[in-house]
């Protein structure tokens, strides 16, 4: 009976995941001498999925960095298989083929990295028929960006040919215009917006994010802290004056200091992050006296600003689910390093609908940098989503009542 709980509750979660996009990923760890693969989900769609756990490889076999999967590592992956992972890649190809013959369900033509992720992670022909289906989905996905792109360069192409006929040689003269606009290219913006993050790395207000909870974290946490934080980086990145962001505990040869290389690299977002990262704590850095930590579970609010205060947030994102996954950490570590803490006023300044009340990182970040900025709560909290207040028609009722209870209180003192 149990066999058959755990099993219906495997198929959920895959099919839930399926709903979601959650996707796996591979962790490779040493324990006693050999190379175990761990699994967790996680929301990315670049990454490839992971296997089970309870998988021991030979050093010899390790693959690629955390797992996550290029043409270039997947080709390696591949070209160093065993003999009996060759014949089971054989029988893949020969199964891929007969149902790419049969069915839609399937790509047209698959990818080394595909093939590496349909290798260590298709060990029932269920998840190999759900992983086909997802290639699939991902091919589709991007034939319709391509044609997305060929569709808008033949309305530009027409745009431009029409904006000719109408304007003749002053688009193309910029002597001619008559405009006092000059044109600014995006590099100079870009060299504009890092001269300034370089002066608020010297002369600005510090911002500290701890960065000691990553040992604490799932793969799907860490992936989504690092979304977070690279959010957060780039609303700092965009204000008139930037806080000087600093990321103290730093763990080197980490999972986030290694996916933060991989995304600088491989998808130039971000060509420089112009951030501070130490080893050292912020104790160390900062006198005690200065240091706010910012904690949901703390019993003092934040009501003022005051420009000596050196906030800190902790790098740590909890998807436990609902309030059992909201622990007292950061509280907890404040009270134990003996430093103020406090949280932020939102039951004064909002009114919160159904659901659990959390903020991301990013929101929270951006929410600090408004209030630095303008020591204004109200205009701080419109970065708050929508999604977790209260409508307006439920905001009604709620204050309606409140009104009617406040009166049958005032009517039974009086009588």
């Amino acid at each position: 009976m149990n066999c058959i709980r755990r099993r219906l509750f495997q198929m959920a979660k895959l099919s839930r995941g399926r709903q979601q996009n959650f996707r796996k990923q591979t962790l490779l760890h040493s324990e006693g001498g050999n190379t175990m693969m761990s699994t967790s989900y996680f929301y990315d769609s670049e990454h490839a999925p992971l296997i089970e756990k309870d998988y021991t490889l030979d050093s010899a076999d390790k693959p690629l960095l955390e797992g996550l999967f290029t043409p270039e590592t997947a080709a390696e992956y591949l070209s160093n298989l065993s003999e009996e992972e060759q014949k089971k890649l054989q029988a893949y190809k020969l199964e891929y083929e007969v149902t790419s013959s049969i069915s839609t369900q399937a790509p047209i033509e698959m990818r080394d990295e595909w093939w590496a992720q349909l290798l260590m992670t298709g060990h029932s022909s269920s998840r190999r028929k759900n992983l086909l289906r997802f290639f699939q989905k991902k091919e589709n996905a991007k034939l319709v960006r391509a044609k997305k792109k060929v569709e808008n360069e033949k309305k530009m192409e027409i745009h431009d040919a029409e904006k000719k006929i109408m304007m003749g040689d002053l688009l193309y003269n910029p002597i001619k215009r008559n405009t006092i606009h000059l044109k600014i290219l995006r590099q100079t913006m870009v060299h504009q917006t890092d001269s300034k993050l370089a002066q608020s790395m010297i002369f600005g207000r510090p911002f500290v994010v701890d960065m000691s909870y990553e040992p604490y974290m799932g793969i799907k946490e860490k992936n989504s802290c690092v979304d977070q934080l690279l959010n957060g980086y780039g609303a700092n990145r965009s204000r008139n004056e930037p806080s000087d962001l600093i990321f103290t505990n730093w763990i080197h040869d980490s999972f986030i200091f290694k996916k933060l290389n991989f995304i600088q690299k491989e998808r130039s977002a971000y060509p420089t992050l112009m951030m501070k990262c130490t080893e050292q704590n912020y104790v160390d850095l900062f006198p005690k006296e200065r240091l706010v930590y910012l904690s949901p579970h703390s019993p003092f609010e934040l009501t003022h600003d005051d420009p000596d205060n050196i906030y800190i947030m902790g790098g740590y994102v909890d998807l436990g689910g609902g309030k059992q996954g909201q622990k007292p950490v950061s509280y907890a570590k404040a009270k134990q390093e003996k430093i103020r803490s406090c949280r932020l006023p939102l039951d004064k300044y909002c009114v919160w609908g159904t659901g659990v009340k959390s903020l991301t990182l990013n929101q929270v970040m951006n929410i600090m940098y408004e209030f630095i900025d303008t020591k204004d709560w109200s205009r701080a909290f419109e970065h708050v989503p929508r999604r977790k207040l209260q409508r307006d028609a439920d905001l009604r009722e709620h204050l309606y009542k409140k009104q009617q209870k406040m009166n049958r209180v005032n009517r039974r003192q009086f009588l």
